[in-house]
């Protein structure tokens, strides 16, 4: 049994979203989009540890509209599927369809500040129901690993002890009673020896003596320091977690190890307790890569993918947790106004189709693209170098506008796209005017690739080939590149005069003649093309200060375009 899908109507920043979850699930997004409020949202309906108080709903629960205005209710739908598990069916006995989904649902009134909980076969099928009865068998376990770790590890490390207790039998059993009433004794003797300690007796004389001044009843009542209390299973339960390396007892480490012990605590816990057929635990964990350096962060993406039991669901600001995950499971909250939504519904099957055509490359697409405010998309290693030193030059700074320059290294920018777009993240790319010899019909012909890959990704018709005089240059002189710019522009695609080494030969001559010692442009953007990466580095050395005056040329509008989208 997983969530499969939640619908959340005016809660908090939510007006009205729809979002699909996969089995692990990852929810990104800008801070203050509302990744914790849909979090909470869930918790609402599966999280035991909140109580009926906590679920309550507050006047900050409701969602604010654009016009100013306050909705009257809220509401939180989670439908789940593959509802299988015995326990599951039958205390759901009535609400579980026959293509295996049900639904939960809560709703908040902000007049009455109460709250109704409905379950169902679907959407059109819930019945009033009294209080969360589910949790017995189905809940999900939270935790915020930017707080409370401590606290977290106390309550797992009591959870893991009561279980490991419970399944001990037979000899061990009966070793273990033994072992207990020997300490209950032992117990005994320490409290009677720290009672008679001078100082413990005497630390709270000064508190009986204010005592009895206030009020003839405390004449004969005296408190103390006494340890008396502490009985055999008080003093299993404060047992404390401690760490040692090659035999040396030392501190636990700090919030980044806590965070890895929590995590463990719970695997050894859900192994121990965690009866797929039995119960449902989801897990639901946010930021999890607080205090932990890279490496280990991807390695925890992949142990919480992997190892644990159960669905998760991460909220993340770490590109190197990200990157664990396929964009098919990306959640990508945006905030237009006051009202936050998932792109694309969360994670959806058009992004898996897109991401499937990568192929083995699947790491191919930087996860620093998913944070982005803009990406700006190039045909290699030299256009991005150029573009990233042209930023500079002029002053952009893409770190300040969050966007992402990245090269597609002969992968389609076709790719690219339907995954930036799945995910509404605004997209600008810079792309070669190709022209490649074709034979139709056995007749030899131009196909004016480069045209139509950019009328193609801004949903203009492809136009047809041409004939063999046609070059990259004539294209240009006849007007068909102009008269193509004017209508892709608009969409974010620009188009090459020829590429960026020839368009450089453009705006730059003289720079690009004085770093070659060549004496022929010809020469020159030949001797630049032959270790691309390698010469275009030495060449914008050579020619950074020159690098300000292209400001208002062709070279330079795709990232001032890039600049515009990150804006808005």
């Amino acid at each position: 049994m997983k969530i499969e899908q939640v619908h959340v109507v005016n809660y908090r920043n939510f007006s009205d979203a729809i979002v699909n979850f996969s089995a692990s699930t990852l929810i990104i997004g800008a801070n203050d989009v509302g990744k914790t409020n849909l979090v909470h949202g869930i918790r609402l309906l599966l999280d035991k540890s909140l109580s009926e108080r906590d679920i309550e709903p507050s006047e900050t629960d409701f969602h604010i509209r654009d016009d100013g205005t306050q909705a009257d209710d809220f509401s939180i739908s989670i439908r789940f599927d593959e509802v299988k598990e015995d326990a599951v069916l039958s205390i759901l006995k009535g609400h579980v369809s026959d293509d295996a989904k049900t639904v939960f649902k809560i709703i908040g009134f902000r007049k009455s500040l109460d709250y109704k909980i409905f379950v169902g076969e679907s959407e059109s099928e819930l019945e009033d129901v009294n209080g969360r009865y589910y949790l017995k068998y189905i809940n999900l376990r939270y935790v915020n690993a930017q707080r409370n770790l401590h606290k977290f590890i106390e309550t797992e490390k009591k959870h893991l002890l009561k279980i490991s207790q419970n399944e001990i039998e037979g000899a061990e059993r009966e070793a273990d009673l033994k072992q207990l009433s020997k300490i209950g004794r032992s117990l005994n003797i320490v409290n009677d020896r720290v009672r008679k300690l001078n100082y413990v007796k005497d630390s709270t004389s000064l508190v009986n003596t204010e005592l009895k001044k206030l009020a003839h009843t405390y004449h004969d009542y005296e408190v103390h320091l006494d340890s008396g209390s502490i009985q055999v299973q008080q003093f299993i339960d404060g047992l404390k977690l401690n760490a040692s390396t090659n035999g040396s007892k030392m501190l636990l480490g700090g919030d980044g190890r806590n965070n890895q012990i929590l995590l463990a605590l719970w695997k050894a816990k859900s192994q121990r307790e965690f009866n797929p057929g039995h119960e449902v635990v989801i897990y639901c964990i946010e930021e999890p890569e607080a205090h932990l350096h890279p490496h280990q962060q991807r390695k925890l993406a992949n142990y919480l993918i992997n190892e644990l039991q159960g669905q998760t669901i991460l909220t993340s600001h770490s590109p190197q947790i990200t990157e664990q995950y396929t964009p098919d499971s990306i959640i990508n909250i945006i905030k237009r106004g006051n009202s936050s939504y998932a792109a694309s519904n969360g994670c959806s099957d058009c992004i898996s189709e897109f991401w499937d055509s990568l192929g083995y490359r699947m790491s191919i697409l930087p996860a620093e693209a998913f944070f982005a405010k803009a990406v700006l998309l190039v045909e290699g290693a030299s256009e991005k170098l150029f573009y990233s030193e042209l930023a500079k030059s002029l002053d952009i700074n893409v770190d300040y506008y969050n966007i992402s320059i990245l090269s597609v290294d002969g992968v389609q920018f076709e790719v690219y796209v339907n995954i930036l777009e799945a995910l509404e993240i605004p997209w600008v790319i810079r792309t070669d005017n190709d022209v490649f010899k074709i034979t139709e019909k056995k007749e030899e012909k131009r196909n004016i690739a480069g045209i139509n890959r950019c009328l193609s990704l801004t949903g203009f018709k492809k136009l047809g080939h041409r004939d063999i005089t046609t070059t990259s240059v004539s294209l240009v002189e006849d007007g068909t590149w102009a008269d193509i710019s004017e209508h892709i522009n608009p969409h974010g695609a620009y188009l090459a005069k020829v590429d960026l080494e020839t368009d450089i030969s453009f705006e730059l001559p003289n720079e690009l003649l004085a770093y070659t010692g060549k004496a022929e442009l010809a020469e020159a953007i030949s001797y630049l093309a032959e270790k691309k990466a390698v010469r275009m580095r030495e060449f914008l050395v050579s020619s950074k200060d020159s690098l300000k005056q292209i400001a208002e040329g062709e070279l330079a509008r795709p990232l001032f375009d890039c600049v515009e989208k990150a804006k808005s």
